[in-house]
Formats: C-alpha cells, structure tokens, sequence
C-alpha cells in the first residue's frame, strides 16, 4: 500500500468513529408511575364550615425529587433514574388529599396553592419518608408523613398537628409497580386516618 493511500485512510479514521458512535443505541427512557387509588369515603356528622388551602408539602432531602429512592439495610439511598414518579412527593400528597377533602366534604370549599381565593384554613406538610425500603430480595413501601392544619385568623391556632407513619406488607424488591401499588395503599391510608383525625379535632373545637 502506497503512503497516499495510508495517509487517506488516517484521513478518514475520525469521520468513522463518528459514525459509529453517532449510531449507539441510547439507554431506554424512565417509567413514570403515579398514585393511583380509590378516594377513601369518611363520614364525618360535624363537617368544617370554612374554606381550605391545601399547600405542596415540603420533603426531607432527597425525597423532594421525582427519582423513586430506596433505603438499604445499612442506611444508605439508592436513587434510580429508570423508575419515576410523575411529581415530587410533596407534591403528590397534597393533591391527593385536595381530592379526597374535596370528594368528601369536610370542608364547603377546598382549593390549591395557587388558587387565589380568601380562605381561612391552610393545610401543611413534611414528608420524612417516602420511600421503598429493602431487606434483600424482599421490600416494603415506607410513608412517613407529618400534617398540620391552621386557621390564620387572629388569634391564629393549630387545629390540629400530627405525624402518620405507614409501611406496607412486604413484596419483591425489584418490581417497581409493585412498589407504586403498596405506596398508593399507603397513602389512601394515610389519607382515611388523617380525616378521621380531622373530625375528631372539629368535634374538639366546636
């Protein structure tokens, strides 16, 4: 081979590579899941007679991302690209409480953070915890989850302030729908005790 044809050949070798790595095939795109349940129904004879806010609840680190997390044995966070959720948390919570308060009746009027609407009542939250918990081949849905509802008229007070803590029956821990179900579980759950919660402190204030 002559040197003409060897510096050709040199010549071409980027342009190649280029080709090659332009046609690599790319990793497979996130699955998104959402909280999917049935609105609980609460009856509850002494309904509030005020408007409420339903604020985004706030999360412990790392737990304010879409990524679903996991917790080791050891304590350590695994967070995974492949397996979402469709919003924060945080995020996720209040609008399925707004739903199901709403659905229910417990108030005449519920509305979202953005709503601009004058209403005296507002709901906050913390979630410490919202997560799949591992224990070798075998895993849990953890909600751990704190709530405070107050009236902002003066004197302001804190009709009610509580933590709710949930951990699923167990399931393989590598079936990330499986997970979604169980934490969808909990949070009808959650959303069932905290209503009921709700009546009992409306009976309380009355």
């Amino acid at each position: 081979m002559t040197m003409t044809r060897w510096w050709f050949l040199w010549l071409l070798l980027p342009l190649l590579a280029g080709c090659v790595s332009f046609h690599l095939p790319t990793s497979a795109p996130p699955l998104y899941y959402q909280l999917d349940y049935e609105s609980p129904r609460v009856p509850c004879s002494g309904a509030c007679k005020e408007g409420l806010r339903v604020w985004k609840f706030t999360s412990s680190s790392p737990y304010g991302r879409t990524n679903m997390m996991v917790v080791k044995p050891d304590g350590q966070i695994q967070s995974s690209s492949s397996f979402q959720w469709i919003a924060s948390p945080g995020t996720m919570v209040a609008e399925k409480l707004l739903r199901d308060l709403t659905q229910n009746h417990l108030f005449p009027l519920v509305v979202s953070a953005n709503d601009p609407t004058t209403v005296p009542l507002e709901l906050t939250g913390h979630i410490f915890l919202f997560a799949l918990e591992r224990y070798g081949s075998i895993a849990r849905a953890a909600l751990q989850v704190e709530v405070s509802l107050i009236d902002n008229r003066k004197p302001r007070r804190v009709i009610l302030h509580r933590q709710y803590n949930f951990r699923s029956s167990p399931f393989s821990s590598q079936n990330s729908a499986a997970f979604a179900r169980a934490m969808s579980d909990l949070m009808r759950e959650f959303s069932e005790k905290f209503q009921r919660d709700l009546c009992s402190a409306f009976a309380a204030h009355r």
